[in-house]
């Protein structure tokens, strides 16, 4: 009995003090969990912006660098707009310690093409360059007989650029001025008349010029004239088909020599009312190569119906049918044939037609020209019938019908045909 109280009292005993003991033991506190710190999106360009979230677990305080701020929520979010790549970090704390945690945003920067004109010279390649950046200067370009005095903003050399200071915010050209060396030979500045009849040519003082120099368009100062024309300016070909050069323009002096050639228009246009009064129905190819350019139509028929004369007796040299030949037919029918009043009598005795006394009656292709350029524009008033001075033989003539525009021939004899004077000046 004595025993078993022993035991029984020592295991009441070691319970009493293995709770006593556990009592003692208190729990040890954990420091703050970041459970996720990130960017959303993690790469924007400048001007663009990025989320920042997060949330964390067991902290007194959460702070993230870079200005976003201190005593933030335990869970939130916010924007940011940086203009360069940069990390930001996440600090929580609490009374056993802290943690961090970060995210980096990456900025992606614009980038601009730097191009180098060389100007004639040896090639230089191109840069990219970061916007706001700074262009590396490259080797400098060489170029035969020149020397190289540096990159400007323009092709006329007028503002440098500062490699140490200019920077770049859009995609540019930068442009070589050469320097001639002392045994170059500049480049003449020219002007060609191109068929003038009349004045002089200007003479540019500043000329010969270097190459890259700026040269100033003269005017007529010469009063070049040429018959027939009016001089609209100065054209890089004497076609007229290069580059047009008004007075007072400007260019840049290349690698050689420029000559400008005045440029010329025709006073009258088809269909234009000549010094006559008449007509303008033809404008020959080359001008006054053999004195005369332009064929101008009476304004009125001469005649509504006469004979073209002579019947059965063939006019020596009144056989002419080109553009041309009207004047000198009307010549011959007048020396070969009498009779008063034919077609082509009636045009060679007209006293001073607007102002003018050198008609003629036109030949058949000169005819045909009236109806293409005149009639069928409804210009002229013509009706139906023409006398040409054409002849076809001793017993008939060329004639034309202006409503339909088809040639015949005609018994010189019949006098129900019309008659139409022409000039040439």
């Amino acid at each position: 009995m004595k025993r078993y109280n022993y035991w029984k009292y020592s295991l009441i005993i070691l319970i009493l003090i293995f709770m006593t003991g556990c009592a003692s033991i208190s729990t040890i506190p954990s420091k703050p969990v970041v459970n996720f710190f990130t960017a959303s999106p993690q790469t924007i360009t400048v001007g663009e912006s990025s989320t920042l979230s997060w949330e964390v677990s067991d902290a007194t305080m959460v702070s993230i660098d870079q200005g976003v701020g201190n005593n933030l929520a335990l869970s939130s979010s916010v924007s940011v707009s940086p203009t360069a790549t940069t990390t930001y970090i996440l600090t929580a704390t609490n009374d056993t310690g802290t943690v961090t945690e970060m995210v980096q945003i990456t900025v992606a920067t614009n980038t601009y093409t730097v191009t180098f004109d060389s100007q004639g010279g040896s090639a230089v390649s191109s840069q990219i360059v970061e916007d706001g950046g700074l262009i590396t200067e490259p080797t400098a370009p060489t170029k035969t007989d020149y020397t190289f005095d540096g990159w400007y903003k323009e092709p006329g050399c007028t503002n440098v650029w500062n490699f140490n200071t200019d920077t770049v915010t859009a995609d540019i050209t930068l442009y070589a001025k050469w320097n001639t060396n002392s045994y170059t030979v500049a480049y003449t500045m020219t002007y060609n008349g191109n068929g003038n009849t009349g004045g002089s040519v200007p003479v540019d003082p500043s000329s010969p010029y270097e190459y890259g120099a700026t040269v100033t368009v003269l005017g007529n100062t010469g009063m070049l004239v040429k018959k027939g024309y009016t001089f609209v300016g100065w054209n890089t070909k004497a076609d007229g088909s290069g580059t047009d050069q008004a007075e007072g323009s400007t260019f840049i002096m290349g690698t050689s020599g420029v000559t400008l050639f005045a440029k010329w228009t025709p006073l009258y246009a088809l269909g234009d009312t000549g010094p006559a009064g008449g007509w303008i129905f033809y404008i020959k190819e080359g001008g006054y190569s053999d004195g005369w350019m332009y064929l101008e139509a009476a304004f009125s028929d001469q005649s509504v119906g006469t004979q073209w004369g002579c019947k059965g007796t063939s006019i020596s040299g009144a056989d002419g049918t080109a553009v041309g030949t009207g004047e000198q037919n009307t010549i011959d029918i007048e020396a070969g044939c009498i009779t008063a009043d034919t077609a082509a009598d009636i045009c060679a005795t007209l006293i001073s037609l607007g102002g003018y006394d050198d008609w003629f009656l036109p030949s058949k292709d000169e005819l045909n020209l009236m109806y293409t350029n005149l009639k069928v524009a409804g210009v002229g008033g013509f009706t139906t019938w023409y006398w040409s001075s054409s002849e076809f033989s001793a017993e008939h003539a060329y004639v034309q019908y202006f409503l339909g525009g088809g040639q015949g021939t005609q018994s010189k004899d019949i006098t129900a045909i019309r008659v139409r004077a022409v000039r040439c000046f």
